[in-house]
């Protein structure tokens, strides 16, 4: 009578060990894989949150009036005298090419987070052409983003709506803003770009109307 081999027990027993844990450490890089992907999307969605809360923010920076709270003068709604060059929101057209001429020896023409483009710039609708001045911005301070410590900053840049009527006839709000705001998320190089457009109802109002809001992407290299 012949005896069975019973050789082959232990390697076979290494062999599914050795599957197993192949199929273990799989299994853990899979989920590792998903974890990253989920807090990025996660910090992504944080970093538009946080974006579309500084367009508030923007917006009552330009709404603000020629005097703060405390009496003091809030120079981003006055002019000043001629031998001051900050920049501020003009209320009318002669105020806005007053500004034009403080700026343009300014970087893309913006300073402290005002900016007079001579005209429509291709590249100030991608995200590449806004991350590269962040020191024409005007940041936004901890107390308008308490639950975050991370940079904000935004730019309004300002567009006359008309320029052959004169200001004192005019009845069509003078000025087209159009909004920047740039985030930055927890993770390394984690940054959202929203742009929107605001118009005044009327020329004086303090209230207005949204337009065009969305997101900035990377131009190509």
């Amino acid at each position: 009578m012949k005896s069975t081999p019973q050789g082959f027990a232990l390697p076979t027993l290494m062999v599914m060990l050795a599957l197993a844990s192949i199929a273990t450490l799989l299994a853990m890089r899979n989920l590792w894989v998903n974890e990253q992907l989920i807090n990025a999307q996660a910090d992504q969605l944080r970093t538009l949150h946080k974006a579309e809360a500084i367009m508030p923010v923007a917006l009552a920076d330009i709404l603000g009036a020629p005097t703060n709270n405390d009496g003091t003068m809030n120079l981003r709604h006055v002019v000043g005298n001629a031998t001051q060059n900050h920049a501020f929101f003009p209320s009318s057209i002669s105020e806005y090419e007053l500004l034009r001429q403080r700026l343009s020896s300014e970087a893309h023409s913006c300073s402290a987070g005002i900016c007079t483009p001579n005209a429509l710039d291709p590249k100030a609708t991608t995200a590449t052409f806004w991350k590269s001045q962040t020191s024409t911005a005007l940041s936004v301070s901890a107390s308008d983003m308490p639950d975050d410590d991370k940079p904000a900053q935004y730019w309004v840049e300002v567009f006359p709506a008309h320029s052959t009527s004169p200001d004192s006839t005019s009845v069509t709000p003078p000025f087209v803003y159009r909004i920047t705001a740039m985030s930055h998320g927890l993770m390394p190089g984690s940054t959202t770009v929203l742009q929107a457009i605001w118009t005044r109802t009327t020329t004086t109002s303090l209230s207005g109307q949204w337009h065009s809001w969305h997101v900035l992407h990377d131009s190509p290299p």
